[in-house]
């Protein structure tokens, strides 16, 4: 680009007869561009993260209820630069591929999308128990890995996607991953779910037993009255083929407001769907106004006081802040996990609570 700077009055003897000289355009420091390609990345499932995708496998499925698993999942990838993005070098850690071929190039401003696949056919060396059970510790287990690859983008030379995800051999039958893998190990929220690692988080007969960083609040209210609550369902690991419905409801009345429900076929899931919606995502938002809610799932309350089973004195549903892959706790937003005090298969509580883990934003805890 030309420019026109502007010469020292100093330097330069005008005489009175002279052509003036030229004024110099100065261009804001702010306004200047590099001209190179620049990667940006969505995880178009959005949880956990931009950083990494989760997925799970089941090798042998429900024979008269066939399960739903999350074993794809895309990735975006935009060039938001002035020149053509190059891509090469790709490279997967772990049962991963890529379903298709990655591209060469991005022409500036234009995106491409890569579906990625989980591929396992077994579990990995076992290490220590992951599941929520005893009697399969290792017939579930995760795998955690990374797809890589080279760019033309100063900033992202190469480019590295954390990978996780749970293979089991059979739908339930103690092979689930428990609450900590999940949440930690696969989702890689540093979320304080319980000190030391926990199969179950157990509870006495009568009374609740709250674990690492567990929010004691039964009752939520909206953070900013000006957005509404949203929810979004992470996992779910229960009775395969139960739909799960969702609701809140006010404290004082304690009237039910449905949020959405959950497809029983998605029983053994991460990022589970609608019912009835494959591919739309278990997620919705509510706008309670000004009230004191609490939540139901299915058959348990937030509040321990209002569940007919008193199996820990009532303490069904749990809560934790969230806390992203670098430790920091995202504001207003919590973990919400939840056990069954007994199943439609007739099963008493087991005290996995990981049935159903959702995520649940902008609210804050208003106390029992």
């Amino acid at each position: 680009m030309l420019r026109k700077f502007m010469r020292s009055r100093q330097a330069v003897h005008q005489s009175a007869n002279a052509t003036p000289a030229p004024v110099a355009t100065i261009e804001p420091l702010e306004s200047r561009q590099l001209l190179s390609a620049s990667l940006a990345v969505t995880n178009l499932d959005i949880l956990p993260g931009v950083e990494r995708m989760i997925f799970n496998r089941i090798q042998n499925p429900n024979p008269t209820k066939p399960n739903y698993v999350k074993d794809r999942g895309v990735l975006q990838l935009t060039n938001n630069g002035s020149t053509t993005l190059t891509l090469s070098g790709l490279t997967f850690s772990g049962p991963f591929k890529l379903v298709g071929t990655l591209p060469s190039s991005i022409p500036a401003h234009q995106s491409v999308k890569l579906t990625v696949q989980f591929t396992a056919t077994k579990t990995p060396p076992y290490t220590y128990n992951q599941t929520s059970g005893f009697t399969k510790a290792s017939s579930g287990v995760a795998w955690v890995g990374s797809m890589t690859f080279k760019t033309n983008d100063p900033a992202h030379a190469t480019y590295k996607e954390e990978l996780a995800g749970w293979f089991q051999y059979d739908s339930e039958k103690n092979e689930e991953p428990n609450l900590q893998t999940l949440v930690n190990l696969i989702a890689n929220y540093k979320t304080n779910i319980a000190s030391g690692r926990h199969v179950l988080l157990s509870e006495g007969d009568t009374t609740p037993t709250y674990y690492g960083e567990e929010v004691k609040s039964a009752y939520w209210k909206v953070a900013n009255s000006s957005k509404p609550v949203g929810i979004r369902q992470l996992a779910s690991f229960h009775t395969q083929g139960d739909t799960v419905p969702i609701s809140w409801y006010d404290k004082p009345t304690k009237t039910l407001h449905s949020i959405m429900t959950t497809d029983g076929l998605a029983g053994q899931a991460f990022l589970p769907y609608k019912l009835g919606q494959k591919g739309t995502p278990a997620a919705s938002s509510f706008s309670p106004g000004g009230a004191t809610f609490g939540f139901k799932i299915q058959n348990e309350f937030s509040d321990d006081k209002l569940n007919r089973i008193r199996t820990g004195g009532g303490h069904h549903v749990r809560f934790y802040p969230l806390r992203d892959h670098n430790g920091n706790i995202l504001a207003n937003t919590f973990l919400m996990t939840m056990d069954y005090s007994q199943t439609s298969a007739g099963s008493v509580q087991n005290y996995d609570f990981q049935d159903n883990v959702y995520i649940i934003t902008n609210i804050t805890a208003a106390g029992n």
